[in-house]
Formats: C-alpha cells, structure tokens, sequence
C-alpha cells in the first residue's frame, strides 16, 4: 500500500478551540473538576489555516500532483489517438466487412473506448483522494505541534487566529508551528495509488 511518509501522531481536533491541560488531575477517579483547574491563565492563538497554505509540504503535494497529472493526461492523449486511429480504419472498412465481423470490431472498439474512460475515472479519483490524504496528514502534523508548543509554553488554551480579532502578537504561536511543520516534513513523500478494477 502507498501512503503519504508522514507519521500518525495524536491531535486535538476543534473548529475554533483547541484546550490544553497543563497539569495532570492527581485523582483519576474525580468527577467533578474544581473552579481552580478551571482558570485559564495562559493563551495561544495559530493561524491553522495560514499555516497549512503556507506550508512548504503543502507545495510540495500541489506540485507532485500536477506532475502526476500531466502524466496520466499524456499517457491518455496517447491511447485516445489511437482509438480515433482504430474508428477511422473502421468507418474505412466498413463496405469490405460482413455486417458480423463489422459488428464484432465495433463492439471490440466500444469496449476500448469504455475501458479508457474508466482508467481515467480511476486515476483522476487516486490523484485526488492522494491530495485529501496528504492534506489530513499535513493538518494532523500541524495541530500535534501546536499541541506540543501549547505544553511547552504551558499554555492553558490556543485560540484559532480567526475566533479572535485583537491579541497581543507574543500570543501568535504560528510561525513557530510554521517553522517545526517545515523542518519535520521536508522529507514526506507522496506517492498515488491507483486502484485496479476487480475480476468479475
């Protein structure tokens, strides 16, 4: 199976907030959390999405893509000019062929046409579930590291940039989110899997 290099790391999920304990309960078994534990003190905010479009990874699958995609279309271009080759040499025959025998190369030449268009189907649908999954990937890298920065600054919540309209800019976590993404996903590859019809 061919997967998108990056590792699966855990992440915490949420539209407009990610909360970050800092302090681990010291009663597993408690139910009801004090006022105290609580109190936020400490607060982030990232640009979650700012950093995935400017993510040097996020270039690079945009790129890889568009390679793999002018490659599957040359390769296409190539099988359709010869079945427009193949019509032509039929329609030419037509006259010196058995209604039968015309009949049996029309339908062999449907087949082809109908096979081609569902090799592109396949393809085009492997490039963009690649692109989904590359950019899943990308985004759960992303949000683990800001899991991350938020323990490492023993920050009590992070804010997404868009649920805030004024901060304070030493409260903006994303360049260094930005900066760590960059460097541990510098070497991700992508690679597209294109599944194979079944056997009937």
């Amino acid at each position: 199976m061919k997967r998108y290099a990056f590792p699966v790391l855990a992440a915490i999920c949420g539209y407009f907030v990610w909360a970050v304990p800092t302090v681990l309960a010291q009663n597993a078994a408690e139910t009801a959390p004090s006022a105290d534990s609580m109190e936020v003190q400490r607060i982030g905010l990232a640009d979650l999405n700012g950093i995935l479009r400017a993510a040097d990874a996020n270039v690079k699958v945009r790129d890889l893509l568009d390679t793999q995609r002018q490659k599957f279309q040359s390769e296409f271009s190539l099988v359709e000019a010869e079945l427009q080759q193949t019509e032509r040499d039929l329609m030419s025959k037509r006259e010196l062929l058995s209604t039968e025998e015309y009949d049996k190369q029309i339908k062999a030449f449907q087949s082809r046409v109908t096979q081609l268009q569902q090799d592109i189907q396949r393809k085009r649908q492997a490039i963009d579930n690649a692109y989904q999954k590359a950019q899943s990937n990308i985004r759960t890298e992303a949000l683990s590291i800001i899991t991350e920065i938020a323990r490492d600054m023993s920050l009590d919540l992070v804010l997404n940039r868009d649920a805030s309209l004024i901060f304070l800019p030493h409260l903006n976590i994303s360049d260094e989110v930005l900066t760590r993404l960059n460097e541990r996903t510098k070497n991700a590859r992508i690679e597209i899997e294109v599944q194979e019809p079944q056997s009937q």
